[in-house]
């Protein structure tokens, strides 16, 4: 060997000597926090579905202390031995711990009220020798909104068993040693290169650039699968969620629906101004006894829903459908000045698309309107199978409008009248017999005035 291939060697080896020194207790740091990371990772994860399940995201409701506290047993004895549940104004809701999280509990850090926007961790070691891992997630009402308002906060400690110690200290040793083995073995490569085979020394470099480059994409593609079905289930739970609701409003007034989402319950309220209107198909009973019964459930969807379209586009509140009658209001559950008039708009619509469909249906079918205003009591009745109703004089007598009525005209009370006297023709009927009711004075609407 000569003297410069000796000069060659001792600068190759001294260079590979301070890289190893230098590499291996970065790859060791990273290493360790990079494992960190990934435990905190699925302890933050797993918390988050185990909150999100006992519904402890959203703090402000009656069953917070009872939720937070639920949701902290769950979570404790998992991924962690200390799990506390802080509201926004930092007040603990929940705590439990484990027998191992209790022996620390003293030897931790105090800090002051929560009041971290971001997810993060600490990482030190106690008497004992003891690695703890404490973990600090803000909480907020929605999963699926990252930046809404935060409603509380989440703090967790695990202490890291010593197999996983073990196990962490193992990797982040074997990766240091097979950075400073690289490095040793780069420099060892790097004297055959310049004295003899510079070429098999390109070889062997590409080779370790390839096996990174695999890693990395490895790597890489693990993470994006993983994004990926984190991204899908929370698509699929925000899709659950748009056709609960919009189960939810098909079959209560929208008002209610978000009411009883938010608080559990409706509460019943009085409206003292609303309007009424009862249809009902005359001579239905004969009509239908020589009528197949799915033909006839057909017929009746087919008008019902040209009549919930009408009501939807006069701003009438549909209440429900019993047998062939059809029950609606105007006025509730939010009030509004011209709910007689609402109605009676509505009605003089049915009649024109009812008469319109006989001229080509095979069925012909003659229907009774009745409208009447005044004061009622709505709200949702039952725990299943909700049920949005109304109830009062104003409802019978609304009923005995239709039963009192002609078949293919709106027939209206006198204080109905008196509401819509301006908008709309009018034929007095003078008293007519209501069942139960007496006398009440009638009238017939002719139809809207020009304006």
């Amino acid at each position: 060997m000569n003297r410069f291939q000796k000069r060659t060697a001792l600068r190759i080896a001294a260079v590979s000597v301070v890289l190893a020194s230098i590499a291996s207790p970065a790859s060791w740091f990273v290493a360790r926090e990079l494992s960190e990371q990934s435990v905190v990772a699925l302890a933050t994860e797993e918390s988050r579905g185990l909150i999100a399940q006992y519904k402890a995201a959203d703090l402000s409701g009656p069953d917070a202390v009872q939720n937070a506290t639920l949701a902290a047993q769950s979570i404790s004895g998992g991924l962690f031995d200390i799990a506390e549940i802080y509201d926004s104004t930092g007040r603990k809701l929940g705590e439990a711990m484990t027998v191992e999280g209790a022996a620390v509990e003293s030897y931790l850090p105090h800090h002051g009220k929560p009041g971290y926007t971001e997810a993060s961790y600490d990482s030190f070691s106690l008497p004992g020798k003891r690695w703890v891992l404490r973990i600090f997630v803000p909480l907020r009402g929605s999963a699926a909104t990252a930046s809404g308002p935060i409603t509380g906060y989440f703090e967790g400690v695990r202490v890291v068993p010593k197999w996983q110690e073990d196990q962490l200290f193992a990797s982040s040793l074997a990766i240091a040693l097979m950075v400073c083995l690289a490095s040793l073995l780069c420099g060892a490569a790097l004297y055959p290169v310049v004295v003899h085979l510079s070429a098999d020394n390109e070889r062997k470099a590409r080779e370790v650039l390839e096996s990174q480059a695999a890693l990395i994409e490895a790597l890489q593609r693990s993470e994006h699968e993983l994004e990926h079905k984190v991204s899908q289930r929370t698509l699929e739970l925000q899709q659950e969620q748009v056709r609960t609701k919009e189960l939810l409003h098909n079959i209560l007034p929208l008002e209610i629906a978000e009411e009883l989402s938010a608080t559990g319950s409706a509460r019943p309220a009085r409206h003292e101004s609303v309007t009424i209107l009862f249809t009902d198909f005359s001579g239905f009973t004969q009509a239908v006894s020589a009528m197949p019964a799915d033909r006839m459930v057909g017929e009746l969807n087919e008008i019902f829903a040209a009549f919930d379209d009408i009501t939807d586009e006069c701003g009438v509140e549909k209440i429900k459908t019993i047998g062939d009658a059809y029950m609606a209001a105007a006025g509730l559950p939010k009030a509004c000045a011209d709910h007689a008039q609402r109605c009676v708009r509505a009605g003089l619509r049915m009649l024109d698309y009812l008469d319109e469909r006989n001229r080509t249906a095979a069925f012909k079918w003659s229907l009774r309107l009745g409208v009447h205003s005044g004061p009622v009591v709505a709200g949702v009745v039952g725990r299943r199978k909700y049920a949005y109703d109304i109830w009062g004089d104003t409802v019978n007598i609304a009923s005995r409008m239709e039963s009192a009525g002609e078949v293919g005209r709106v027939n209206i009370s006198a204080y109905t009248y008196d509401l819509i006297r301006e908008e709309f023709d009018c034929e007095y009927r003078g008293k007519v017999d209501a069942k139960g009711k007496g006398q009440i004075d009638m009238y017939f609407v002719k139809g809207a005035r020009p304006r």
